[in-house]
């Protein structure tokens, strides 16, 4: 009779710290201005999604679909995006400070203003994106494939760029003070 409480007890133990589990992950509805903070979206469908101005700071966006979305304004600060897919992303000032993007794709994405500095984009394909003023201090941009990218006004500044693909990419005037295999001569 007592190991069957015991058993009973620890699976009430399990219930509960599996129901405590669900309730510290935050939830939200991806919106315009939604708050997303610290949320788990891990393979979400945000495929053309209004999520201006929209709060991801801290959430979990791995593998999380986001292609053609407007993400204007949009902070992924400290975010986890690894592999995500921000395709066609309209991307004007879009906070990604110190984010996770290992084999994130930004392919075609426009990211005029957008602040990638700290972030991590090793193996993110960037082809084709436009990077209008964007600020890539600090970021580790190796082994990614920025070919036919036009990165103009931007600053590269103690960036990493070791093996990344240049193939036809477009660098008019911007700063690489500091930066680890950036096109300095370019």
């Amino acid at each position: 009779m007592h190991a069957l409480h015991t058993l009973i007890g620890v699976a009430a133990l399990a219930a509960s710290l599996g129901a405590a589990a669900q309730t510290t992950v935050s939830t939200c509805t991806p919106g315009p201005r939604a708050q997303c903070a610290g949320a788990d979206l891990r393979f979400a469908n945000l495929v053309g999604k209004d999520l201006q101005g929209a709060n991801f700071r801290g959430a979990n966006l791995d593998r999380a679909d986001l292609r053609a979305a407007n993400l204007v304004g949009a902070d992924f600060t400290d975010a986890s995006a690894l592999a995500a897919q921000f395709g066609k992303a309209y991307l004007a000032q879009a906070r990604f400070v110190r984010a996770r993007l290992v084999g994130a794709d930004f392919e075609s994405a426009r990211m005029s203003k957008s602040d990638f500095a700290q972030a991590d984009l090793t193996a993110a394909n960037l082809s084709g994106a436009w990077s209008i003023g964007t600020r890539y201090e600090g970021a580790r941009l190796d082994s990614a494939d920025v070919q036919e990218t036009k990165f103009s006004t931007s600053t590269f500044r103690n960036a990493s760029m070791r093996g990344t693909k240049l193939r036809f990419a477009v660098f008019s005037d911007v700063d690489f003070e500091g930066c680890t295999g950036c096109p300095v001569d370019w």
